[in-house]
């Protein structure tokens, strides 16, 4: 399960993805996605594709890829995922109504020791447009585990913005602070900043970083590390404002060769 867990931690870096007349509005965005992870152990390829559907435009913020801190439109989603050894399926959904979010996910995996699937339930409100709480049930087998967060925006101006996010189980056992600051730095010029610290009980913290910076709307380059000496480095550009391409490289610094790997990817995103 190695390459599920290189998985994981690729979506949480490529994750940490001017209200002028510039922006533009989308409803739905569909990825396919390439990786090959390479360790001392496995070389896998995987192949995913997936959607999300928006029930009303979204907004970008100048940038193509870039919008609001916190998500407050309903949505519709799903994915697929190949792997070498496993399979992934996942659909879901998110519908505010008034201030109410509720939200929910089904997720199955076959690999080659069987199948696993999770469901998800998500209750949430916004206390106000700049701050969302949410608890969240997911139930693995016969387990079930408890989530909770709260989301804070403080909009700066139209475009730029600092925000917080924090998150925890119902056991206090893993908790995570993380923040995001987007800014304009010069003629359709942005730069994006983000960190993120998880105090876990009985096991090691953790703290990572990463950095995008914007030349224009359309091309973009990024680059994260953790304290775990994982380190992300990739670079993304819109061929026209409805396709984009990017490619990235994520590794590990440490001299343990247990921890050695490479991985490497490749995006195109339709977005309309």
């Amino acid at each position: 399960m190695k390459s599920l867990t290189l998985l994981a931690l690729f979506l949480a870096t490529s994750t940490l993805a001017s209200t002028s007349a510039l922006a533009t509005d989308y409803q739905s965005f569909t990825s396919l996605d390439y990786l090959n992870i390479d360790t001392p152990q496995i070389n896998q390829n995987v192949y995913s594709l997936s959607s999300i559907y928006f029930l009303d435009k979204k907004l970008s913020l100048g940038p193509l890829n870039e919008f609001e801190y916190i998500n407050k439109t309903s949505n519709i989603f799903g994915q697929f995922s190949d792997m070498d050894n496993a399979n992934t399926y996942g659909l879901g959904g998110e519908m505010f109504i008034n201030k109410w979010l509720v939200g929910g996910s089904y997720n199955y995996i076959d690999h080659n020791n069987g199948s696993d699937d999770t469901y998800a339930l998500t209750l949430g409100y916004l206390l106000s447009d700049n701050l969302l709480v949410k608890a969240e049930a997911n139930k693995e087998g016969s387990d079930t585990f408890y989530q909770f967060s709260a989301a804070y925006n403080h909009q700066i101006n139209d475009s730029d913005y600092i925000g917080f996010t924090y998150s925890t189980d119902d056991k206090f056992d893993s908790q995570t602070l993380s923040s995001k600051y987007f800014i304009a730095v010069g003629a359709d010029q942005y730069l994006s900043l983000g960190a993120s610290y998880t105090n876990n009980d009985g096991w090691d913290n953790n703290l990572a970083a990463i950095a995008r910076f914007y030349f224009n709307n359309y091309t973009s380059i990024s680059a994260s590390y953790n304290d775990d000496d994982d380190y992300s480095i990739s670079a993304k550009h819109f061929i026209n404002k409805n396709y984009s391409v990017s490619a990235g490289y994520n590794s590990n610094a440490s001299s343990n060769d247990n921890e050695d790997y490479d991985l490497y990817s490749l995006n195109f995103t339709a977005q309309f």
